[in-house]
């Protein structure tokens, strides 16, 4: 009698173990079988229905997902920029619509899960068995990185940029293809060796600039310096940094380029230099492929990587992500949040992603070999920068500096390539002029808030 209880108790044991009774706690239990219901924070809900809505609901018909819209008439809110003030709209908006998932950027993201406000995915990740491996090169480490070690959210898609390169132009001059990982030098140099190539209308350019009116010099500028790790703000945001060896590189390795003609970027109007065939390179992203199709000129074109700064040549400051995807901590349907979170990340999606040239590209880059013929490899060759936000952003620095000190940096450009004026001299002048004009946006954010205390 005793050993058939002894035989008993064993097979008891043994089933509870199997049936998980004595082993770790699932992450999260089972979708539920009757309806539930989401909320997201999205730009709108035109957008999110048409870009993960109707396929999401398709796929899970007993989850309804309501969207809280960051983008609308009453809030149009520049959710990527340096505005601090749209970001604080959009805290708002969370506090108030307490949604389930949620659109970040780098700054909310940090700040989110910083705060404990962020439920973490390394354990339902395992428990669902979900692919991390086909994400680009050190993006789930720099998540992972952001989150103190353990993930937090994650990022469907990228906007990166790469150099565009025309091959015929380069057969023809018998000037040798760019290559994936040059520096900038290396650049302006093959662009030098189209100069005296064409005349008036139909003079070739070897490098185009892709700017706007006003500001082509600046945006020049800051697109190299982003290459390189320079910071120009010190920790506290209230001292200017631009007077250094390493800004005065830039400013030197810039203003040679444009002087030279090495690099175009004096007529903003001409957008359409490179899909015309009036250019030897340029750098843009993906939505540029589009528009190279669709030119009455058919190029003959192909990509590399970026520039990069020979001191970090595996990383790329011009990539832009659509926005990291995480789950509320304090949601109270984290399961059907995360089938959302889970969904928009999957392959299944990444698939539909590199089909079209009219949404981002998927940052998993096992899913996408060729794109209109061409490999995709230099989208995906080089990591995401850590210091890529130091450069133009900075939580704590006040939107009317930028706005103070693009004129300021545009003339000291002009100066510098006029030679009016040494790099040397131009810098300590505006090392002093960009410190009034942060003195004076600090100032002035500082009458505001006493405004407002006084209300």
């Amino acid at each position: 009698m005793k050993a058939k209880w002894k035989i008993s108790f064993v097979l008891l044991t043994m089933v509870m173990f199997t049936s998980g009774c004595f082993g770790e706690k699932q992450a999260l239990a089972p979708l539920k079988d009757e309806k539930e219901k989401i909320k997201v924070v999205y730009y709108s809900e035109r957008q999110f229905n048409d870009d993960y809505g109707q396929l999401f609901n398709a796929k899970y018909p007993n989850i309804d997902v309501e969207v809280i819209p960051i983008m609308s008439r009453e809030h149009p809110l520049n959710f990527h920029g340096v505005e601090q003030q749209d970001e604080e709209k959009v805290k708002t908006l969370i506090e108030q619509h307490k949604p389930d998932v949620l659109l970040l950027n780098e700054n909310l993201f940090t700040s989110y899960e910083q705060e404990g406000k962020l439920y973490s995915l390394e354990e339902v990740i395992v428990q669902d068995q979900f692919d991390l491996t086909g994400y680009m090169p050190g993006l789930i480490d720099s998540l992972r990185a952001k989150g103190q070690g353990k993930l937090y959210g994650l990022i469907p898609s990228l906007e990166a940029s790469v150099l565009y390169y025309n091959r015929d132009l380069f057969t023809e001059n018998n000037i040798e293809f760019p290559r994936n990982q040059m520096t900038w030098e290396e650049v302006f140099n093959l662009s030098k060796r189209f100069q005296g190539i064409g005349t008036g209308k139909n003079k070739v350019h070897g490098f185009d600039q892709i700017t706007v009116p006003n500001y082509s010099r600046s945006i020049f500028l800051n697109r190299v310096a982003s290459t390189f790790a320079l910071r120009m703000f010190d920790a506290k945001a209230k001292k200017l940094l631009i007077h250094s060896d390493g800004w005065k590189k830039v400013f030197e390795l810039t203003t040679d380029a444009i002087r030279s003609q090495a690099v175009s970027c004096s007529d903003p109007s001409d957008f359409f230099a490179f899909p015309d065939g009036k250019a030897a390179m340029t750098i843009a992203g993906t939505w540029f492929i589009d528009m190279i199709d669709r030119s009455a000129k058919k190029i003959n074109w192909d990509i590399v990587t970026v520039p990069i700064d020979p001191q970090n040549p595996d990383e790329s400051a011009l990539v832009t992500f659509g926005g990291i995807y995480a789950v509320s901590a304090n949601s109270p349907n984290k399961r059907a949040a995360w089938e959302l979170v889970k969904f928009v990340n999957g392959t299944d999606m990444a698939k539909i992603l590199s089909r079209s040239t009219n949404r981002p590209f998927p940052t998993r880059n096992q899913v996408p070999k060729e794109f209109y013929g061409r490999s995709v490899e230099p989208f995906y060759k080089l990591k995401p920068t850590v210091h890529s936000s130091d450069l133009r952003s900075h939580e704590n620095v006040p939107e009317e500096f930028y706005r103070l000190y693009r004129p300021l940096l545009e003339d000291t450009l002009k100066v510098i390539v006029d030679n009016k004026k040494t790099v040397d001299e131009a810098l300590a002048e505006l090392q002093v002029q960009g410190q009034n004009a942060l003195d004076q946006a600090r100032a002035a954010e500082k009458r505001e808030e006493n405004s407002k205390t006084a209300e």
